[in-house]
């Protein structure tokens, strides 16, 4: 008898359509939506913005099936619209986007029968002023690739724009499409980059003096660590 886990591998073998990867999302508890009550708390997300919404990456990009799948998915969606044979190297952010990046290279290079690489830049802050640098040399652009970037989940394009300047500054030329797992904005375009995710469902997102559940009482809590559970807990 199939797990529930390898059953749900074969549906979305089969079908690899945008419900079922919010299905996935679902049964790893990784899609949170606000109830309403003001007893609940909600997210506060890394751009400082608020909403009633948020999609947990993390508890999908650790099961290691799930995000070849998903970067399968990934090059299908581009594959007709792009020529993958001149892609140099993919690169996503660190933490979120890491493995992303090292799978969609593994399943460019296997199409094409010739490897494809991939970096990760990270986050610094100097001040106020955030950047990304590529920290480890043996993972990083080369002056002249070509090079497609990609994110788990895009919500402000904030870390778009920073990959995108950390890929120029060392001499690659960025592709003008970008690819995630999620986007949850209703950018179709970050910075002249079209985007391509395997879900698309907008969440509302505002400024903390312009947030509508504040003022019912309802505290903003980054949704990561035990902060999840309280997100997720009864009230």
């Amino acid at each position: 008898m199939l797990s529930i886990e390898t059953a749900l591998l074969e549906v979305l073998m089969s079908f690899r359509t945008e419900e079922n990867w919010i299905r996935v999302y679902q049964d790893k508890c990784a899609l949170w939506i606000h109830d309403g009550n003001p007893k609940r708390p909600h997210a506060l997300l890394s751009s400082g913005k608020h909403s009633t919404g948020f999609f947990n990456s993390r508890l999908v990009v650790s099961d290691g099936q799930l995000l070849r799948e998903a970067a399968s998915d990934l090059v299908d969606s581009i594959e007709t619209g792009i020529n993958i044979g001149k892609i140099d190297r993919v690169v996503g952010p660190e933490t979120g986007a890491t493995k992303l990046a090292e799978f969609i290279s593994d399943e460019i290079g296997g199409r094409r029968n010739y490897p494809c690489t991939w970096a990760s830049p990270a986050e610094v802050e100097y001040g106020r002023n955030k950047s990304m640098i590529f920290s480890d040399p043996k993972r990083t652009v080369l002056s002249g690739e070509t090079v497609l970037l990609c994110d788990d989940v895009l919500t402000t394009g904030g870390n778009v724009e920073l990959a995108t300047t950390a890929v120029i500054n060392a001499g690659g030329i960025v592709l003008t499409l970008v690819v995630a797992i999620v986007n949850r904005s209703d950018l179709k375009y970050i910075n002249g980059k079209e985007t391509a995710a395997l879900i698309v469902r907008p969440m509302p997102a505002w400024f903390p003096e312009e947030c509508l559940l504040c003022p019912q009482g309802s505290k903003p809590l980054l949704p990561k660590s035990e902060n999840w559970a309280l997100l997720n807990a009864e009230y």
